[in-house]
């Protein structure tokens, strides 16, 4: 199914992007904590989810934050062992997690392939911990050449579930990227953000950005996500040109 069409933010360049989505995350949180709560984040990896956290270090108001009142989760995770390089949640600890305090007892990580755990099981138990997370405010969504979002991939359907029967989390083999295992967020959990926010920058995601804005079908995965309050597509000018063939 199609979501509905997002909201274009459009920047200059991947820096403007991390610089202007950093700003706005700090702008959600401080209005979640001084509702009282503590606000939900799903971070994302690749070129736009690290230049979203270094964003965030260099921001001028990243003081005004209590970030350790900030819950953080991940839309996916390689399933390799903790702290290796290619794990998304590294990115997080040598960024963002390296110049701010943050309770460790919010930040849910996925298991790692050396937690004594199958890639099934530790999906089963990240399914469990998400689905026990009352609200998640914003989805950060990094969008791949081909459209891919999270560990979700073009025509692999069984990725792609969205039926009530639907876990927050799965298993994921054979990914046309490496490593070929990780653990992936669904479509349903992405969706329940309040916020969802696609990332795309660069002259290689312009084919990707013409699959969000005028969807195909089947469509892309990233253009089936829609936030419960908004869809908002940041991306560079040379995303949102004319892909050449």
């Amino acid at each position: 199914m199609t979501a509905p069409g997002p909201r274009i933010e459009r920047v200059a360049d991947l820096d403007a992007l991390g610089s202007a989505a950093a700003s706005g995350l700090i702008d959600l949180c401080l209005a979640r904590q001084e509702e009282g709560a503590v606000p939900c984040v799903v971070l994302t990896g690749g070129g736009g989810g690290e230049r979203v956290l270094r964003g965030l270090v260099a921001h001028p108001r990243l003081g005004s934050v209590d970030w350790q009142r900030v819950r953080f989760l991940w839309g996916d995770e390689r399933w390799v062992p903790a702290g290796h390089g290619d794990r998304n949640d590294r990115l997080a600890d040598d960024t963002l997690f390296a110049a701010v305090r943050v309770d460790p007892a919010l930040v849910h990580r996925a298991p790692a392939s050396d937690c004594g755990l199958s890639l099934d099981e530790a999906a089963s138990a990240y399914a469990e911990l998400v689905a026990g997370i009352p609200r998640i405010d914003l989805s950060l969504n990094g969008v791949g050449p081909d459209g891919h979002i999270a560990s979700l991939f073009p025509g692999r359907e069984d990725l792609l579930r969205a039926d009530p029967g639907t876990p927050d989390a799965i298993p994921v083999r054979d990914s046309p990227k490496p490593p070929p295992e990780r653990v992936s967020l669904t479509l349903p959990a992405l969706n329940r953000a309040e916020h969802v926010w696609l990332l795309a920058a660069g002259a290689g995601k312009a084919a990707a950005v013409a699959g969000i804005t005028a969807p195909g079908e089947p469509p892309l995965p990233a253009a089936r996500l829609a936030g419960r309050v908004e869809t908002v597509l940041w991306a560079d000018e040379a995303a949102l040109s004319p892909p050449v063939d």
